[in-house]
C-alpha cells in the first residue's frame, strides 16, 4: 500500500524507480508517484504531506520552482524536499530558502529515507479525487474565496442538475468564475463552457449570435452562421448582462427555455437547444421586472436557482488568498521569482474599497509582480491608488457601538480561516500558530460556522 503521508514528483521513470524501490527498501513502505502536469489539480490548500519533487533535467528546473513557488506563495502546507539529481549543473539553490530540504541524490538517500521514516503520522495528503463534490467545491473556494464557503452546497446541487441558474452581483464580483465552476463539476464538464456578453453585443445582432443566421438573411450575411446556442453543444452557454437584452429579444429567449427550439435568423428550420443555461445580471433583476424593464416570465424562468455575489469590499477575507493565487499566476507567465507577499502591502489591499473587484485587483497584482524584482512583493511594488489607502486618517470618528464588534468579528474570522488553510486544516498546529488552545480555536470555529466547511485534525 502506498504511504498517504509522501507523493514523489518526478517525470524521469528511471529516477522515479530508483527512488521509489530506495525507500521501499529502507522504510517499507511505497510511494505514491506523479508527474509534474499531473501533480497541479491533484494538490490542494490541505494536501498536508511530504512532497519529494525528483528534478533530473533542465526543464524540470522550471517545473519545480514553479510548484514550490505555488505551494509558499499560496502557504499550503504540504512539506516540500527537491530531489537533485543534477549534480554540478544544477541551478536549484535559490529554493533552499523556501523548502524543508534540497537532498542531492544518489549521494543523499540515506537523509532521504530517515526524512521519509521520521516523518509526522498526522501529515497525510488528501487528494481532490479522494473526497465528495461538497468537500472539494468547500476546498476550492476556502482556498481562493472563503466569503463563498457557505454557498458550497448550493454549488454542488446546482452543479449536478440541469436547472437554469441566475447569478447576480456588481461588474468583476467572480460571476464568470462562478458560473465555470458549476461547469467544471457538472456532467457537462467533457463539453465546452461558453460565455456571451449580452451587453458588449449590438442589438441587431444578439440574435445572430444567439442562434446564427442563414446566408443572405440580412446585408453583409455571406455566408451561413453557427450561433452560440447551437455551438456550445451539450455544454454550459452563460448569458452575462442579461438585463441589457431589450423586451422582444427577451421573448424570444424565453421561447428557447420554455422548448429548447429555436431558428436562426433568416432559416424556418427549426433547431434544438441542448445547452444547459446560467445567466447573470448586474443588477437585481427583480427590481427591473417591477420597472417594467424585464420580463416577469422570463425572470421566473431564470430563477429556479439563484446566487447574489457581493461586492469584494464586502469581502475582506478573500483578498489574501485571491491576491496569493494572483500572484502565483503572473509570477510564472512572467518569470519572476516571488514566494511571498509583505504584511503591509496585503494591509494596503485589504484596506482598498475595489470599485472594480476582481477585475481591479487582478490588475494591480499583475502592476505589483511587474514591478517587483526580489522574493517578495511589497508595498512599494502597489499602484498609488492602493498604497495611499493604506495611509492613516487623522482626526477621524471612531467607529462605535455594533458595526465595530461586527467588523472585529469579521477580521477574527478571517484570521482563523487562514491560519486553518495555512496549516492544512489541523486544528493543533492552526492554534499554536495563533497563540490560542485548540478548545478556543473550536469555540471560535463554531462561533464563526467554520466547523462544518474545515477538515478534521
Amino acid at each position: 500500500m502506498a504511504d498517504p503521508r509522501v507523493v514523489l514528483v518526478a517525470d524521469d521513470p528511471d529516477l522515479v524507480q530508483a527512488i521509489q524501490t530506495h525507500l521501499r527498501g529502507e522504510t517499507g513502505q511505497s510511494v505514491f508517484a506523479d508527474s509534474y502536469a499531473g501533480i497541479a489539480d491533484q494538490l490542494t490548500c490541505d494536501s498536508d504531506g511530504l512532497l519529494l519533487l525528483g528534478v533530473s533535467n533542465a526543464a524540470q528546473q522550471a517545473q519545480a520552482r514553479q510548484l514550490v513557488q505555488q505551494l509558499v506563495l499560496q502557504r499550503w502546507p504540504s512539506l516540500i524536499v527537491v530531489v537533485d539529481a543534477l549534480g554540478p549543473a544544477s541551478r536549484l539553490a535559490a529554493l533552499d530558502h523556501h523548502v524543508f530540504r534540497r537532498l542531492f541524490w544518489p549521494d543523499d538517500a540515506g537523509k532521504l529515507a530517515t526524512i521519509v521514516r521520521e516523518l509526522d503520522r498526522s501529515r497525510q495528503f488528501r487528494f481532490a479525487d479522494d473526497v465528495d463534490l461538497e468537500e472539494t467545491l468547500s476546498r476550492r473556494l476556502l482556498s481562493l474565496t472563503p466569503s463563498l464557503l457557505p454557498l458550497a452546497d448550493r454549488i454542488a446541487l446546482a452543479a449536478r442538475h440541469d436547472v437554469t441558474v441566475l447569478i447576480n452581483g456588481e461588474t468583476g464580483t467572480g460571476k464568470t468564475y462562478l458560473a465555470k465552476l458549476m461547469h467544471d463539476y457538472s456532467p457537462r464538464r467533457q463539453h465546452r463552457f461558453m460565455n456571451i456578453p449580452c451587453g458588449a453585443i449590438s442589438a441587431n445582432l444578439i440574435e445572430s449570435e444567439f442562434f446564427g443566421h442563414a446566408k443572405g438573411s440580412f446585408t453583409g450575411a455571406d455566408r451561413t452562421k453557427i450561433g452560440k446556442f447551437e455551438a456550445v453543444g451539450e455544454g454550459t452557454l452563460l448569458l452575462d448582462e442579461i438585463d441589457t437584452l431589450a423586451l422582444e429579444q427577451q421573448a424570444t429567449l424565453l421561447r428557447v427555455i420554455e422548448t429548447g427550439e429555436f431558428e436562426p435568423v433568416g432559416s424556418t428550420e427549426t433547431h434544438h437547444c441542448k445547452a444547459r443555461l446560467v445567466v447573470a445580471s448586474n443588477i437585481d433583476l427583480e427590481k427591473a421586472v417591477a420597472l417594467g424593464k424585464f420580463r416577469a416570465d422570463l425572470y421566473f424562468r431564470l430563477n429556479v436557482m439563484s446566487f447574489h455575489l457581493p461586492p469584494l469590499r464586502e469581502r475582506i477575507s478573500d483578498i489574501e488568498p485571491l491576491a496569493r493565487g494572483m500572484a502565483v499566476r503572473f509570477a510564472h507567465k512572467f518569470n519572476k521569482e516571488i514566494y511571498d507577499i509583505q504584511g503591509e502591502a496585503l494591509s494596503a489591499l485589504e484596506a482598498f474599497a475595489w470599485p472594480g473587484n476582481l477585475r481591479q485587483l487582478e490588475n494591480v497584482i499583475q502592476h505589483a509582480v511587474l514591478m517587483c524584482n526580489g522574493p517578495e512583493l511589497m508595498m512599494r511594488h502597489l499602484p498609488a491608488a492602493v498604497q495611499e489607502a493604506n495611509l492613516p486618517v487623522l482626526d477621524e470618528e471612531p467607529i462605535l457601538g455594533d458595526s465595530l464588534h461586527q467588523q472585529r468579528d469579521q477580521a477574527e474570522r478571517g484570521v482563523i480561516q487562514r491560519a486553518l488553510v495555512s496549516n492544512g486544516f489541523n486544528r493543533t498546529r492552526a492554534a499554536d500558530a495563533l497563540g490560542i488552545s485548540r478548545v478556543t480555536l473550536y469555540k471560535k470555529m463554531r462561533k464563526y460556522g467554520l466547523l462544518k466547511e474545515s477538515a478534521k485534525a
